[in-house]
């Protein structure tokens, strides 16, 4: 009905020059005395004509704008897909339009070309960027077994514990450094058209143990009480991938835990699906629940869940920050605190775990520590 209208208000000049001049035609008959119904009947005629005409203008019309309204849907359709213009203002128009899309078109291959070579960039940069972080390591270390050697031998040991201070850190920073250098990676991986996911079914104990074993320095200088225990559980999932996401919440836990401990748990649940709601079972005996499973009867609306809960006692999330901690370069009140926050760690293993089709929930007290729990879904 707004159609046709829009339709009625753009013809309403011709409609009114054409009953000007049956009025005029009309008046004139009249004045040469033809009779009254002659004049009616050819009014009458033309009237039909009339109405005609604009039914059949107002289909094309609706047919157009009806294109039109798909073009905008998609603007990336080709001009070539437009109605065959009728005028010479329309001709013009879709020259127009397919000039802006031929400009368009350059214009995003230039920027696809432009990205790629910046991804390839930082890739060949990060890769090259490895290998002096690599030494600098071993003459730390290197460094680090001097200095311990000298204070066994020392008779100053305030002296000499300060110099292992300070070598100490120096691993801290260039620790920091490779995290960065893995972090730039991943992102520059993750935002890729293509990706290099590998689903295969992992034991989680393989991925967590790394994790650990890569922040045990962390721990014991800050004195930090880690629980963990091994599980014989597994997951189809990305070994890599979700061991980088492992790596970046085991360092924020560690950053922002000064006392206290950390305690990472892996166990399985059944979320049985009933008319109204979910049943949640969590048993041992459920371990191995989903390679047994079948298809058919009560299994068929079980729903397997592998859960990875990396919890601290550490400063926690103001509740405000919580909805947007995985936002892009989100820091919160935690990063304003913390001139080290960048606000891109959990931006990636948000972005990651949606990848891989995992859940990602975050529960946190202020002053009381952070809950972040990874679930698989099978």
């Amino acid at each position: 009905m707004n159609n046709f209208k829009a339709y009625f208000l753009e013809n309403i000049r011709w409609l009114a020059v054409i009953l000007f001049i049956a009025l005029v035609m009309t008046a004139t008959m009249l004045l040469n005395k033809i009779p009254f119904y002659e004049i009616g009947y050819g009014m009458l005629l033309c009237g039909f004509v009339a109405v005609v005409a604009l039914l059949v203008g107002y289909g094309r019309h609706r047919e157009s704008f009806r294109l039109l309204e798909q073009m905008q849907e998609n603007i990336v359709a080709a001009p070539g897909e437009m109605k065959a213009p009728e005028y010479m203002y329309e001709r013009q128009y879709q020259a127009c339009i397919s000039l802006v899309m031929q400009e368009k078109d350059r214009l995003q291959k230039e920027m696809t070309n432009r990205q790629q070579e910046l991804s390839e960039y930082y890739s060949m940069w990060v890769h090259q960027i490895k290998t002096p972080i690599a030494a600098l390591k071993l003459l730390i270390d290197e460094e680090m077994q001097e200095e311990m050697s000298a204070c066994l031998d020392a008779d100053d040991m305030e002296k000499n514990d300060m110099r292992v201070t300070n070598v100490r850190q120096k691993q801290n920073e260039l620790f920091r450094i490779e995290q960065y250098v893995d972090m730039a990676l991943q992102y520059t991986r993750l935002g890729a058209q293509t990706n290099d996911f590998v689903f295969e079914r992992v034991l989680l104990d393989e991925v967590v143990k790394p994790s650990i074993h890569k922040y045990a320095r962390l721990f014991i200088q800050k004195q930090l009480r880690l629980t963990y225990v091994p599980q014989d559980i597994t997951a189809v999932t990305d070994k890599k991938w979700l061991g980088f996401v492992v790596d970046q919440l085991l360092s924020n836990a560690v950053k922002y835990t000064r006392e206290g401990g950390i305690t990472i748990e892996v166990f399985t649940s059944i979320q049985q699906q009933t008319e109204n709601n979910y049943e949640v079972q969590t048993k041992e005996e459920h371990r191995h629940w989903y390679e047994q499973k079948s298809d058919t009867g009560e299994d068929a609306n079980k729903v397997h869940i592998v859960h990875i809960i990396i919890e601290d006692t550490g400063i926690g999330i103001r509740a405000d920050d919580l909805p947007r901690v995985c936002e892009m370069g989100y820091t919160g009140y935690n990063g304003h605190a913390d001139k080290y926050s960048t606000g891109i760690g959990l931006y990636l293993c948000k972005a990651i775990l949606d990848k891989l089709g995992h859940q990602f929930v975050i529960t946190s007290e202020q002053g009381r520590g952070t809950r972040m729990e990874i679930l698989v879904l099978e």
